[in-house]
C-alpha cells in the first residue's frame, strides 16, 4: 500500500531541498524520496559556487550572511543555514589557447569592496546539504534514500511515485530529479524537447596551483586533435585548495588527455608545476530545450530538470522554493474551495525568469564557439581584440552577452583584416541546432 502524503518531491539537491522545506514550512505533509543512499554525499562533478551574487539571477539577489550563518535570497525572503567554509570570488578570467586574457572584473577594484565586489562564491554543497537536511526533518519531512523513482502515475486528483519496491502517494508531486530528470522522461516532459548533445564534465579536487590572484575564476579554451574543450579553475573554500574542471560536448574528447594538456602544455600549465590530485568527479549531463510548460497532471517541474544543461545551484535553489510555495498555496486554495492560482503564478514566473531572461539558444551558442571559430587561431584572433574588461560577473548569460559586445566592437577591423574570419562569424547567427548538428548526431542522452 502506498504512503499517503500532501506532495512527493523527487531529488535531494539544491531544488528538491528547497521545495521540501517550503512545503513542510507551510505545514503539509512531505515525502522526499532520493536515490542515493547518503543524501549529503556529493558522487558527481559540480562547481559548488553560488554564482551571480552582484547582480539578479531569476529575478532574486543572493547573500551570504556571515553572521548567523545563512544563505539569503531576499526578493523572496527565503534562507536556510549553511554553517560551512566559504570564499569570495571576485573575477573571472578567461584565456585563448594562446594566452591572451579576458577579464570579467576588475579583480583588484573588485576586492577593494569586500562582500559587495564579490561576483559568487564557492563553498562546500556537501555541508550545505547537511544543513539543508537538518532543516528539512525539523519541518517534519519524511526523507527516504535509497529510493531512485522510476514509475508516475497520475490520476485526476494524485500522483504516485513508485521505485525500490516501495510506492508513495500524494495530491502533487515536485520533479527536482535533476538535468537527467527520470521522472521528466516517464511523465513525457521530455517528449517535444529537442536534444541537442551531453555536457560531458572531468573535476579534480587539487591542492599546490600557484596563483597571484586565488580568488578569481580562470577560463582556457583549446583545441585538439579529436575535438575542442576547456577548462575551468575554480576555488574551493578550503585553503589551498581548487576545484579543476575540463568540459565538452564533443564525446570524441578524451577529458583525462585534455587534462594533461592543461597541467603540461597549455599557457596555464605553469600553475600546475606543484599541483596534486586530491580527488576525482565525473559528469555526463543532457543539453536538451528547456521545459516550457513546466506543470501538467498534478507534477511540477522545478530546477534542473526542465533546464537546458542546468540552471546553476543559484537557480535551481530559487526554483525548489517556488515551487514548494506555488503548491502549498494550490493545496490551501484547494482546501478552502478558492480558484487555484499558486501552480499558475509560478508558470508564469518560469517563462518570465527563465525562458526569456536565460534564453537556452545563447547558452547554446556559448557552447557552440568552436562550431563558428573551429581553429585555435580563429579564437586567438578574434578574442586578441577584446582588450578592455568586461562587467564583473560569474553568470553564463552575461558573460556570454559582454563577449558578444567586444566582438562587436572589433567586427569592421576584423571584416577588413580577416575577411575568411568574418564570413565565419556570420554563422553565430544560425540556431545552435545547426551550428551543432554534427555533434548531435554522435550522441545520445544520458538515462537516469
Amino acid at each position: 500500500m502506498a504512503r499517503r502524503y500532501d506532495v512527493i518531491v523527487v531529488g535531494a539537491g539544491p531544488a528538491g531541498f528547497l521545495a521540501a522545506k517550503a512545503a513542510g514550512e507551510n505545514g503539509l505533509e512531505v515525502a522526499l524520496l532520493e536515490k542515493k543512499s547518503d543524501p549529503t554525499q556529493l558522487i558527481r562533478a559540480c562547481g559548488q559556487s553560488l554564482i551571480s551574487a552582484n547582480e539578479y539571477f531569476f529575478r532574486n539577489l543572493l547573500r551570504y550572511n556571515a553572521r548567523d550563518k545563512r544563505i539569503c535570497f531576499s526578493s523572496d525572503g527565503f534562507s536556510f543555514k549553511y554553517d560551512g567554509p566559504y570564499r569570495n570570488i571576485y573575477s573571472l578570467a578567461a584565456y585563448t589557447p594562446s594566452g591572451h586574457k579576458i577579464e570579467h572584473g576588475d579583480y583588484e577594484e573588485q576586492k577593494k569592496k569586500g562582500d559587495y565586489g564579490r561576483i559568487g562564491i564557492v563553498y562546500d554543497k556537501e555541508v550545505s546539504f547537511r544543513c539543508l537536511l537538518e532543516e528539512v526533518k525539523a519541518c517534519s519531512v519524511d526523507v527516504f534514500h535509497g529510493i531512485n523513482v522510476q514509475k508516475v502515475i497520475t490520476t485526476a486528483d494524485s500522483v504516485t511515485a513508485e521505485g525500490n519496491g516501495q510506492s508513495f502517494e500524494g495530491r502533487y508531486l515536485i520533479a527536482a530529479d535533476g538535468v537527467n530528470s527520470r521522472v521528466a522522461e516517464v511523465t513525457g516532459f521530455n517528449k517535444d524537447r529537442y536534444y541537442y548533445c551531453n555536457f560531458i564534465a572531468l573535476h579534480y579536487y587539487m591542492s599546490g596551483l600557484e596563483f597571484t590572484e586565488p580568488d578569481q575564476v580562470i577560463l582556457q579554451w583549446a583545441y585538439g586533435k579529436d575535438g575542442a574543450f576547456r577548462c575551468y579553475i575554480i576555488p574551493r573554500p578550503y585553503e589551498g585548495e581548487y576545484n579543476f574542471a575540463v568540459i565538452t560536448v564533443d564525446p570524441r574528447v578524451n577529458l583525462e588527455a585534455a587534462a594533461d594538456y592543461f597541467m603540461t602544455e597549455a599557457t596555464i600549465a605553469p600553475r600546475f608545476k606543484n599541483a596534486k590530485k586530491l580527488k576525482t568527479f565525473s559528469a555526463a549531463c543532457n543539453c536538451y530545450s528547456p521545459i516550457i510548460e513546466p506543470y501538467k497532471d498534478r507534477v511540477l517541474v522545478a530546477g534542473d530538470v526542465g533546464s537546458t544543461q542546468e540552471m546553476e545551484i543559484t537557480g535551481a535553489m530559487v526554483s525548489g522554493w517556488k515551487a514548494g510555495q506555488a503548491i502549498s498555496t494550490a493545496i490551501q486554495e484547494e482546501n478552502l474551495g478558492l480558484e487555484v492560482t499558486g501552480i499558475s503564478r509560478y508558470i508564469d514566473w518560469w517563462k518570465e525568469a527563465y525562458i526569456k531572461d536565460c534564453p537556452h539558444e545563447l547558452y547554446m551558442t556559448g557552447m557552440s564557439m568552436p562550431y563558428i571559430l573551429p581553429t585555435a587561431e580563429d579564437i586567438n584572433y578574434v578574442y586578441s581584440h577584446i582588450t578592455e574588461p568586461g562587467a564583473a560577473c560569474w553568470n553564463p548569460y552575461t558573460a556570454s552577452k559582454s563577449l558578444r559586445d567586444g566582438m562587436a566592437k572589433a567586427i569592421a577591423i576584423i571584416q577588413k583584416e580577416r575577411p575568411d574570419i568574418y564570413q565565419k562569424l556570420q554563422r553565430k547567427s544560425l540556431p545552435p541546432k545547426e551550428l551543432l548538428a554534427e555533434i548531435t548526431k554522435i550522441s545520445k542522452p544520458v538515462s537516469s
